[in-house]
């Protein structure tokens, strides 16, 4: 695995709310047990954008 490479990404569902998304995995990324779904594009980019610079920083993120 690259680790400069971003891991997460988003995708827009039908219902038009927005899912982060492990590119590894292929699945929705997970908070608490919770998997990252249902979100507004604003709050689904900012968590992305907060995953991705701790997943390429070699940081464990506090948020997965």
């Amino acid at each position: 695995m690259i680790v400069n490479e971003p891991r997460y990404d988003l995708r827009q569902e039908k219902n038009g709310t927005w899912t982060v998304l492990d590119v590894i995995t292929r699945l929705p990324a997970a908070s608490d047990g919770r998997d990252l779904t249902g979100l507004d594009r604003d709050d689904a980019k900012d968590i992305m954008d907060a995953l991705n610079k701790d997943h390429i920083a070699g940081r464990k993120s506090p948020l997965v």
